[in-house]
């Protein structure tokens, strides 16, 4: 009963705290998603709500008028949507939350993260109490496992409310088949068996990137440090699981998987950098930050254990380690990493913890670990003058961007151009589609976007539009615009392009835009026909 009330308080610690942002994502009545990837996402599962049964392979509403084939896939489309089927039969219809009663879409996307969050901590909770140590005894710090994936930043980020990206489920995944590894190489069973290659596979169903090498590698090092376990009938049975749920996505989706095109590999790159989660970590202290102080005595607490555990035990205590330590080395390289880190150095704390002889001392440096992490939670809420103002910016800008679009709401098509981070949710509010987008496969319309705001010359402006079938330009910073624009081509900003002529009351006619006046934060343009477009046809009517 004891342990069973810690894991109820760890799940609702878990739950809770990725309703952090609640007042950033819930603002005025309406829902704001944090990522331009979210918006992409909420537009297919729109479609799909629109069409049940429909695989979204092309998405139109980016890179118009080409559109790209996304390496998004159907789970979350669906898992979105088969909870805005429950919002909306028992969502309340009067009181507080009526106002949401039409935008049960919108709820079930920003809840969905969360929720899958709050149940992987709740999953490992149960298999972390089942835990035996080489003496048969569980370990005394097994609840360190799910507290630090219900608490770590990284992990909550992954899965935090108004998120609905497929990372959350890729954690919630691979999470589980982790876990199902070590069921597998210490007390094999047809439940975890079959329920670790299905995690696999949905996995990799979901990204052929991260599942894909962590599966790999745990392969790899599972053949290596834990050969005899490998060689049995359950193996078999999880790899027929695995190619099963492989099979199937492939039959109902293929591989909607395309690498950028060679001649936008540069300007790939160049656009990379200022995507945040494509960076370098550039330091170690965030370690501390996301995994806790135990990182920095893992390597010792871990080779200890090693000659403490005996039989299949140490052997997957080997692969566990192994993964967090590549997981690590691959957050170095790239952010978007931490979160699986997290998740793997997550699963051997409880180990870790079991290095000191009494139980209490094991505890008291479990949490004396976790100091590094409520420091790193306080400074995110204790902001300064300066951070406070840019939140409210960013909310600002936020509720503007949304009322701009409900202006280019029109029965007709009218494809606008705006900048790249912008342009998934001016898409989703409106209805109307974008040159740009936040995915790499239309990365010759995030191209084409720059080259139009850093325009000096009318005729190349006007060749863009022409080229995309543009009808609407969305003026936003003009300052933040220019910058990117510039980082994204590699290029030196010239003297007043079209970004800042855009916000002049009179633009030049040679433009050929003209639009909304007396507008703050954004301005929606029309784009006028030109010359040779107003002039009818020799023989045509007028």
């Amino acid at each position: 009963m004891h342990s069973r009330c810690w894991i109820l308080l760890i799940a609702l610690l878990a739950l809770g705290i990725r309703f952090h942002n609640l007042t950033e994502v819930l603002v005025g009545g309406h829902l704001y998603f944090i990522d331009a990837d979210c918006y992409s996402r909420m537009s297919r599962a729109q479609m799909v709500s629109k069409a049940p049964g429909t695989v979204v392979h092309y998405q139109q509403f980016e890179n118009w008028p080409d559109g790209v084939v996304s390496h998004a896939t159907a789970p979350l489309d669906y898992l979105i949507v088969g909870m805005e089927r429950v919002l909306r039969t028992l969502w309340p219809v009067q009181g507080r939350f009526a106002s949401l009663a039409e935008q049960t879409l919108d709820v079930a996307g920003a809840l969905v993260s969360p929720l899958l969050g709050a149940l992987l901590c709740l999953i490992i909770a149960f298999w972390a109490r089942t835990l035996r140590l080489a003496d048969g005894k569980r370990p005394a710090c097994w609840w360190m496992a799910p507290l630090l994936l219900a608490v770590s930043p990284a992990l909550v980020h992954a899965t935090v409310f108004g998120r609905p990206d497929h990372q959350s489920l890729i954690v919630f995944t691979l999470g589980i088949a982790l876990a199902a590894e070590h069921r597998m190489l210490v007390q094999p069973g047809r439940f975890w068996t079959i329920l670790g290659g299905v995690m696999w596979g949905l996995g990799l169903w979901v990204s052929l990137f991260e599942p894909l090498i962590l599966l790999v590698a745990n392969c790899l090092l599972g053949i290596g440090f834990a050969r005899g376990a490998w060689k049995n009938r359950a193996r078999i049975v999880w790899a027929v699981c695995v190619f099963a749920v492989v099979v199937f996505a492939y039959a109902v989706e293929g591989i909607p998987y395309a690498m950028p095109d060679m001649q936008f590999r540069d300007a790939f790159v160049r656009w990379g950098a200022s995507i945040g989660e494509l960076r370098g970590l550039g330091g170690i202290e965030a370690f501390g930050y996301w995994l806790g102080a135990l990182i920095w005595i893992a390597p010792v607490a871990l080779w200890i254990c090693f000659h403490r555990e005996i039989g299949p035990g140490r052997g997957w205590l080997k692969v566990a380690g192994g993964l967090a330590a590549l997981t690590v080395i691959l957050t170095y390289w790239q952010v978007r990493w931490c979160p699986y880190a997290v998740l793997s150095f997550a699963l051997i704390t409880p180990w870790i913890l079991s290095v000191p002889k009494q139980a209490w001392q094991g505890a008291l440096a479990g949490l004396l670990a976790l100091i590094p992490v409520a420091n790193e939670w306080q400074q995110s809420w204790d902001l300064s003058v300066e951070e406070s103002e840019g939140k409210y910016l960013d909310r600002s800008e936020r509720i503007n961007a949304r009322l701009a679009a409900d202006r280019m709401r029109a029965p007709e098509v009218l494809p606008f151009i705006a900048p790249w981070w912008l342009s998934p949710s001016l898409a989703y509010w409106s209805g109307q589609p974008a040159v740009a987008g936040s995915g790499h496969e239309g990365i010759s319309g995030i191209l084409d976007t720059a080259r139009f705001f850093l325009a000096t010359d009318p005729v190349q402006a006007r060749a863009i539009l022409n080229k995309r079938g543009v009808r609407l330009v969305v003026a936003s910073d003009s300052a933040r615009a220019i910058q990117n624009s510039v980082d994204v081509l590699g290029i030196a900003a010239p003297p007043k392009p079209l970004a800042e002529r855009l916000w002049e009351p009179n633009l030049e006619e040679a433009w050929g835009l003209g639009g909304e006046r007396n507008v703050t934060t954004f301005r929606i343009l029309a784009v006028m026909p030109s010359k040779q477009e107003s002039v009818p046809a020799e023989g045509a009517p007028e």
